[in-house]
């Protein structure tokens, strides 16, 4: 672990997504998440535990964030960088909805965040072995 102006990181490579543990769509999606990836190298923070928080203030975003070599992606652009990491056809799909200006995917991810909580209301538990890449 190291630390950048007050936020401890972890020290490697691999990406990091801030979610909202506390939604069981947000949750959800963790989860799908985890049955489709290629690459078994994504970290998972919840965004009101302590390090959640303090990448959160760090780059100035309150939304879900993917953050990656230093840069942090918000709303939108982080749903594109999830579905990129899936690679396969989620890439694809990414690709096409990079074309999109975030003029309008950002006001549809937007719509998507204000009702999430009505989607779904279970949080599901990750499974043993995948426990240690959820840092709080």
């Amino acid at each position: 672990m190291s630390s950048r102006g007050g936020v401890t990181t972890c020290g490697t490579l691999s990406p990091i997504l801030v979610y909202d543990n506390e939604c069981g769509f947000c949750s959800q999606a963790v989860q799908f998440v985890l049955r489709h990836e290629r690459r078994h190298d994504l970290l998972f923070v919840g965004r009101e535990s302590e390090s959640g928080k303090e990448l959160r203030r760090f780059y100035g975003l309150e939304s879900m964030l993917w953050i990656e070599g230093g840069q942090a992606f918000a709303r939108s652009g982080a749903a594109l960088k999830v579905a990129e990491y899936l690679g396969g056809v989620w890439s694809l799909m990414a690709s096409l909805g990079s074309i999109c200006p975030k003029s309008i995917r950002d006001p549809i991810y937007n719509g998507i965040a204000r009702n999430r909580r009505r989607l779904l209301t279970a949080c599901p538990v990750p499974a043993p072995e995948q426990r240690a890449r959820f840092l709080e």
